[in-house]
């Protein structure tokens, strides 16, 4: 090569160069403005209903006992749904990793017993949301960890560890039989050693893509713990002194598993990059079967390190949900750190309001007795039960009420709210009632920890004289059973038949011309009704209006509909 040529190449190495770290350069710009973009904001990310269901798969493998998990009280589908929890999820959701988001919804789907755990929560949000250089340099690590495609982080880990090794003795032949072919050529017969080494290799490309055909698609999931042990390595390069106690617990983790995920670099599965390199390595690979040997090594040592693997899911999850809770809380006009108390029939919240509704109405209540919500339609009742619950499962999962003060015991937490007619069960909507509310009632006696419950419209599925008969000796049999009921009706009826067991509270409305609601919570049964005026106030016909008012009035003077 002349002196041109080595100009030429030099030229091109330093052009190579520059455009490599540039690029470098403006990925990492990009990534510190998403991440700042995105800390105290409304998490905006679309989240699919298909991927929504992989994200909680790590939730409901800890609550089967697949994953080894402390918390036990696990929110329910019924209770989920009737809260819209996916909704508010979401709008948690700032992780930019699978193990944060998926650890994210496990913390809501099953909320701490541990006091002592909500409190360290506590900690590491406030921590984070005071010292934003400490906060970016985490949430870089996990922006590079990144989201999973197709599968959750968890579901990858239980296919790797149910994944049975496969035999390494054919790689080793192949490699063995190129290079007799080469000591062949060399050494002894050079044109016979040609043809050996032809065959030798031809056989081992042959072999090699017979066996990564079954196994390819592995390779991810040993790739996937190998990045959560590479993210450990940062985080505790980083030496954040409020980490200590986890980069401790993860020091040890990934000298653990050092040796089962040595040489996994070299289990790259394709050429991405399209770089020189890689071509001479892909090739590397199809020869030597490098590869192959080193995936059934680590799926041999990894195979017994199944509970450090989920323990680094665990940690490294948690640390990114504590600034998902931070970020969380600034996003909202108010909060407060709850306060948990051992007496088990008391709730005391102040200004709480609905996170996922703008500009809520706040209201407050202070309950030692269970409580029964009477008012018009579309008053607020619905969405006060909603709110009373929504925070409950906030408190006691992210250590964290949308009130300006909360105090309560922690409850196991149940509803029976927005239900639906079971069409593939064949359940109509009362059978579908009546099975929600039985789960309470059978939970009950099951933990000595108390039960906060939810119910709306008890048993609107049934006629009036059985609805109210029923619904009054199911409501009667919560008491004193260390429940706590918040129940909602349009029978005012009940007010005085349960007037002995719940305290009475009310949403009532103003109508002029339209009727306006205030949607605050006020004592006692309601007195007002507003079914017939809401017609109006969408246009009805007038006849229609007075028909029904007389017939309404006669039915309350004379106990009869004609």
């Amino acid at each position: 090569m002349g002196q041109n040529g080595v100009i030429l190449l030099l030229v091109f190495l330093a052009v190579a160069i520059y455009v490599s770290v540039s690029e470098s350069k403006r990925r990492k710009q990009k990534m510190l403005q998403r991440i700042k973009k995105s800390w105290g904001k409304t998490a905006d990310r679309d989240i699919r209903p298909e991927e929504l269901e992989m994200i909680s798969h790590y939730a409901t493998d800890c609550h089967t006992g697949d994953i080894p998990c402390s918390e036990k009280d696990y929110i329910d589908d019924i209770t989920w749904n009737d809260l819209s929890m996916d909704l508010l999820y979401k709008r948690m959701n700032s992780c930019f990793s699978s193990v944060g988001q998926e650890y994210l919804y496990k913390m809501l789907r099953l909320p701490f017993n541990n006091i002592d755990k909500l409190k360290e929560t506590d900690r590491l949000a406030e921590y984070f949301a005071g010292n934003e250089r400490d906060r970016n340099e985490i949430l870089k690590v996990f922006y590079s960890l990144g989201y999973t495609k197709k599968i959750s982080t968890s579901d990858y880990v239980g296919l790797l560890l149910d994944l049975k090794p496969g035999n390494n003795i054919i790689h080793f032949v192949s490699v063995v039989l190129i290079i007799i072919s080469f000591v062949v050529t060399f050494g002894i017969n050079p044109m016979a050693g040609v043809f050996m080494i032809i065959a030798s290799v031809a056989l081992a490309i042959i072999s090699y893509y017979s066996c990564k055909a079954k196994i390819e698609p592995y390779f991810i999931c040993i790739t996937q713990v190998v990045k959560m042990v590479n993210a450990a390595k940062k985080i505790n390069r980083l030496g954040i002194k409020t980490l200590d106690r986890y980069c401790l617990e993860l020091s040890t983790l990934v000298n653990d598993m050092s040796k089962a995920t040595k040489y996994t670099e070299l289990l790259a599965s394709s050429n991405e990059s399209g770089s020189i390199a890689e071509i001479l390595l892909d090739y590397i690979r199809m020869i030597t079967h490098v590869d192959m040997i080193v995936f059934n090594r680590s799926v041999r040592m990894l195979g017994d390190k199944s509970e450090e693997i989920y323990r680094l899911i665990e940690i490294l999850g948690y640390i990114e949900c504590t600034i998902a809770v931070a970020s969380y809380r600034e996003s909202l006009d108010y909060w407060c750190v709850p306060e948990f108390i051992n007496r088990k029939d008391m709730l005391i919240v102040k200004d709480v309001y609905h996170p996922n509704i703008t500009n809520a109405v706040p209201n407050s209540i202070n309950v030692n007795k269970n409580i029964l919500l009477t008012g018009s339609n579309a008053s607020g009742k619905s969405t006060f039960l909603k709110t009373i619950a929504i925070n409950a499962i906030l408190s006691q999962s992210i250590d964290t009420s949308v009130s300006k003060e909360y105090r309560a015991p922690v409850f196991r937490i149940y509803s029976s709210m927005s239900l639906k007619d079971n069409l593939e069960g064949h359940d109509s909507y009362y059978i579908v009632e009546i099975k929600a509310l039985k789960r309470i009632l059978d939970s009950i006696d099951y933990d000595e920890k108390p039960v906060l419950c939810f119910v709306d419209e008890v048993l609107r599925g049934t006629n009036t004289v059985e609805r109210i008969a029923a619904s009054s000796q199911i409501l009667k049999s919560l008491c004193g059973r260390s429940v706590l009921c918040f129940a909602a009706t349009h029978d005012i009826e009940l007010t005085r038949m349960l007037d002995n067991y719940f305290d009475n509270y009310h949403f009532e409305e103003d109508f002029n011309q339209d009727v306006v609601f205030n949607y605050k919570l006020l004592k006692g049964p309601a007195t007002t009704r507003n079914a017939i005026k809401l017609l109006k106030s969408i246009g009805y016909d007038d006849k229609i209006i007075k028909a029904a008012d007389d017939t309404a009035n006669q039915f309350l003077q004379t106990g009869n509909w004609c």
